[in-house]
């Protein structure tokens, strides 16, 4: 069996070189907001469209697809 792991451990490793790549000026700090960045796109996002998508004959057709995995 494994042990546990403290997650806050695990956290401070990328951020430690990142502070380390930062530092030496490997890389500035757009590039590192640019990788770490969860959307990775030149554009800023300024509106989220939460709409509902397709028509319900695709719907009827996705919804038992996604029920079944």
């Amino acid at each position: 069996m494994s042990d546990t792991v403290d997650i806050r451990l695990i956290e401070r490793r990328p951020r430690a070189e990142d502070t380390r790549r930062l530092a030496t000026g490997e890389i500035t700090p757009a590039q590192l907001q640019q990788e770490n960045a969860i959307v990775q796109s030149a554009a800023d996002i300024l509106r989220v469209d939460f709409s509902p998508k397709g028509t319900p004959e695709q719907w009827a057709r996705i919804i038992p697809d996604l029920e079944r995995d």
